[in-house]
This record gives structure tokens, sequence and C-alpha cells, in this order.
């Protein structure tokens, strides 16, 4: 028996990586998905850094599929630098698509599933959203923010058949782990590793809680040959 059934999931960032893994495994759990690029289902091309076109987003999702019952923002931008090399714009460009898009689509979706009492919200953050990485100033502080905004979330919502998690893998083998010089991909994560943690968290029942936080790291050093 599929997990989402005749529910309703918006993925952003779903052109490729983790979010076009993600959007799949949701489409096989019986979900409509809308995805912010490419399509399982509904293809809608979005400026995370635009309120409108967020606004767009969740309207094309509500009147060709339904009301979002599944939430993923996966969707994310990082620069390898130190603060102290971080440009005022850079930044605010980290925090608009790492923390405030989130924010934006968690605060419209969630009046919704509060009142049908059932929801799924899932941040896709970093090991960088929990331990610090100096190298990436901007995008370590921004996930770290992403794990709080999850807490938040869940904390509100304990009664009102709403889940949140924050996923935090390590580096995993798609395009954002380019970003880190001299790593090692072959000690990488795969994309089908982190979709089989989502998966198994949207088949928990409903009174398991598990996180918000789900850390997933190698076992294999990444740094090292």
């Amino acid at each position: 028996m599929t997990a989402l059934a005749d529910r309703v999931a918006v993925v952003t960032g779903a052109s490729s990586g983790i979010g076009a893994g993600l959007a799949a495994m949701l489409a096989a759990e019986g979900a409509r998905v809308v995805r912010r690029a490419g399509g399982v289902a509904i293809p809608v091309v979005t400026d995370l850094t635009d309120d409108d076109s967020l606004a767009n987003l969740l309207a094309r999702a509500q009147a060709e599929a339904g009301s979002v019952d599944v939430l993923v923002n996966n969707a994310g931008f990082g620069l390898w630098k130190p603060l102290e090399a971080t440009s005022m714009a850079e930044w605010d460009h980290t925090f608009a698509v790492n923390v405030r898009a989130a924010a934006c689509l968690c605060a419209a979706v969630l009046p919704g599933m509060q009142e049908r009492r059932f929801g799924r919200v899932i941040n896709i953050s970093s090991e960088a959203g929990v331990a610090i990485v100096p190298g990436l100033a901007a995008y370590c502080v921004s996930k770290h923010a992403v794990g709080a905004l999850t807490e938040v979330i869940q904390d509100a919502n304990h009664d009102k058949g709403i889940k949140a998690w924050v996923i935090c893998p390590g580096f995993v083998d798609t395009e954002m782990g380019d970003v880190v010089p001299g790593a090692n991909r072959d000690h990488y994560l795969q994309v089908d590793e982190v979709v089989d943690v989502v998966r198994y968290l949207i088949h928990l029942g409903d009174n398991v809680k598990l996180g918000p936080q789900i850390l997933l790291r190698t076992m294999r050093n990444p740094m090292a040959s």
C-alpha cells in the first residue's frame, strides 16, 4: 500500500539530485507531485527569491492538484567562502533561497494542513547545518536556521497531525558536491540513500515521532583519498 495515495506534494529544486529523487519517490508512493522544475506531474518554474513567484507555485498546485499535504523544501544555494570573503549580497541570496523561501512556503501551507490534520514538511538541510564548515560560512548559518525553522514547525504542531523533519546529509553525489574543493566523490552519499531515509520516515505510524533532525553521515571520510 502506498503511503501518500491521493496526497499532493510540492517539491522545490526537483530538476536534479536529491529533489528529483524525492519527487519520483513521492509519486511512486501515490502523491500528485508539483515540482519547482522538471516534472513528475506538474512542472512550475519558480524564482525562490520572489514572493509573487512563490505564491504562483502554490496557486498552481492548488488549482491543478489540490491542497498541499507534503512540502519538500529542497532547493539550496551554497558557495565556498569564509565569512570575511562573503559579500552582503551573497549572504542575502543564500538566505533568500535556503531560509526565506522555505519559511514562506511553510507558512502558506501550514493552515491547510492544520485544518485537515495531516501534513508532512521535509526540509533538506546538510551536515553543515549541524556542524561548522568554516569555508561554507553563509551556507552553514543558513542551514542551521533551516533546522531551527523545522523545530518551530514541529513544536507548534504535535497535536495537529503534522510531522516536520530536517534532513541533514553529509556530502552527496550531486552538483552541490562540486562546491567542496579536494573532496573524494567516491566517499559521498548517493541520492538514493537519502531518498530511502525519507521514504522510511513517511511510512512511520502517525503516533511515531523521529527527529525532527535526521543526520546522515558517511562511514568513509569524504575528504580522505
